[in-house]
């Protein structure tokens, strides 16, 4: 998915449910064909949230559940008839076409994870409903007769889940030939009228009327990739309003910044839901379980487990993402005296300081959350019961001298700058390499196994067709009467979710490989705390 969540947005997640049929061999009478009657066959698409953490208990809640029944209105027979003595399964493919919401948080994996991993998780689970179809009786053998009181008639069959990992990547960045691809610059005027109290300050603070004529502007990227190293910062300060005797007499010796990201850990998703369309409480867990829960849910139903603080509602988590051996403070050289009059820069002029802000992929586990494992960084985003935040605090130190020369007043302009890490979509990789490997034993009619060797790249997917070109925007297909969109047919060397049936015995096989188209592109949206705007 692309952008920030939107509620107007919707993409296609499409695939198709494989149904086997295979004789069941027997000791005491030879392979029959089998032949079912499809009556039901449902595919769900359900998105969860759970949180477990010593504070907060265990939390869960259901993000959507998107269903399709994909069996026609009249039963379907499916038969292996004159195929009921080879070992090959016969298949059919049911191809199904799911509209997903695009506000969905993407896949994450956040809280306690040391009985199995919570977080946010999405699956798809087929059910398949199948009847017998009686047989004549003159043609069955005395074994079928003794057992056939014992056959159920019909049987409803559950998929194993097929997990879908949902990405969310921002905007692509605009490209620029000289500096490569690069977000724009978001710029944040800085208040100066009422700085914060410095405790440790070793002289008086600058007076407001010299202070509230120094303008300050802050610039960061509007977005920050996470698989970068650093990004451009600049500062920018001028002094208009000042005479000339106190542009001498102000200074600026230099700045420091602090890169801090917060985890916070909420046991209840009320004001996640108050933003995006979750399911009605009947539809939640416990009333509704959900699909898949994490193994501890059980034990919190019945009250075998409680948690020691169950009263903490949220707890926060403070990680610096500072390299350890940086040391943010970016001093002037010479005395800073930016403002002098005998300077080639005027003091209604904008003296300009930029740098790169290092930052780091890992950092130390906090001590006061040993549970929540090595800290990471992570885009920013809000999840039902997890939400990660960024903020860069800049401290700017100023000096005013006295009439001697001596430093007669310090003051720190403090303030904090909201960043924007996001996940930005790498460029396609190519599919992976397909090795097969014959069987000792192979024959002539054995098949050969499968074994798919992927090269693991993050977030790698071919790339596909978007949804607008496929269907409107009420989910009708789009019908071109002069070149015609071609039918879906699944790759012969794909894997997909198999239904295998084997006389009176049913079992799924396990899904994989399912596409997730994209809709349409969202709009950029401006990063947003400190008002900000052009600089002239």
């Amino acid at each position: 998915m692309l952008g920030a969540p939107d509620q107007s947005s919707a993409y296609s997640l499409s695939g198709h449910v494989s149904i086997s049929l295979t004789s069941a061999a027997s000791l005491f009478e030879r392979r029959r064909a089998v032949r079912l009657l499809l009556q039901s066959l449902i595919i769900t698409f359900e998105g969860q949230s759970e949180l477990v953490t010593p504070e907060t208990a265990y939390s869960a809640a259901r993000l959507c559940s998107v269903s399709q029944e994909l069996a026609p209105g009249e039963p379907v027979e499916f038969s292996n008839e004159g195929h009921e003595d080879t070992d090959k399964p016969c298949t059919w493919n049911v191809v199904f076409n799911l509209p997903i919401p695009g506000w969905l948080p993407p896949s994450d994996i956040f809280g306690d994870c040391r009985e199995a991993p919570p977080g946010t998780r999405y699956s798809l689970h087929a059910t398949a409903k199948l009847a017998h179809i009686e047989e004549n009786a003159a043609g069955n053998s005395w074994f079928s007769t003794l057992c056939s009181p014992f056959f159920v008639k019909t049987k409803t069959v559950h998929a194993r889940a097929c997990e879908i990992t949902l990405n969310r990547f921002a905007l692509p960045p605009t490209s620029s030939p000289s500096a490569g691809p690069s977000y724009p610059l978001s710029n944040y005027v800085v208040s100066t009228t009422s700085p914060d109290s410095d405790k440790e300050r070793n002289s008086p603070p600058i007076p407001g009327s010299i202070l509230s004529k120094l303008n300050v502007v802050a610039s960061i990227p509007e977005h920050i990739n996470v698989d970068a190293s650093a990004f451009p910062f600049t500062l920018r300060l001028r002094a208009p309003g000042l005479s000339p005797e106190d542009s001498a007499r102000l200074r600026v010796t230099g700045f420091t910044v602090e890169l801090e990201q917060t985890d916070k850990y909420r046991s209840t998703g009320t004001a996640y839901a108050s933003h995006y369309p979750l399911p009605r409480e009947r539809e939640q867990p416990p009333h509704k379980p959900l699909c898949d829960p994490h193994p501890v849910h059980t034990l919190y139903d019945i009250g075998l487990l409680v948690a020691p603080q169950a009263r903490h509602h949220a707890v926060e988590v403070s990680s610096s993402l500072l390299p350890e051996s940086n040391v943010a403070h970016y001093p002037l050289e010479g005395r800073g005296g930016i403002f002098n009059p005998t300077l080639e820069v005027r003091a209604d002029q904008w003296y300009t300081m930029q740098t790169e802000v290092p930052f780091v992929q890992q950092m130390p586990a906090a001590r006061e959350a040993l549970w929540a494992g090595t800290a990471k960084l992570r885009p920013s985003g809000q999840s039902p019961f997890f939400g990660v935040k960024h903020a860069m605090h800049v401290s700017v130190t100023c000096v005013y001298d006295g009439e001697d020369g001596e430093v007669a007043a310090t003051e720190n302009l403090r303030f904090t700058l909201p960043v924007d890490f996001v996940r930005v979509r790498p460029t396609p990789v190519t599919p992976p390499v397909r090795i097969q490997s014959l069987s000792s034993h192979a024959s002539s009619e054995s098949s050969c196994s499968s074994i798919t060797m992927p090269f693991l790249v993050p977030y790698g997917n071919p790339e596909l067709p978007a949804y607008s070109q496929l269907f409107y925007s009420n989910g009708d297909r789009k019908v071109d009467d002069s070149t015609p969109l071609p039918l879906y047919t699944p790759s012969p060397n794909s894997s997909c979710s198999s239904l295998t049936f084997e006389d009176t015995d049913m079992e799924l096989r396990k899904e994989s490989n399912l596409d997730l188209y994209e809709m349409l592109p969202l709009p950029e949206v401006l990063a947003s705390g400190l008002t900000h705007g052009p600089v002239s």
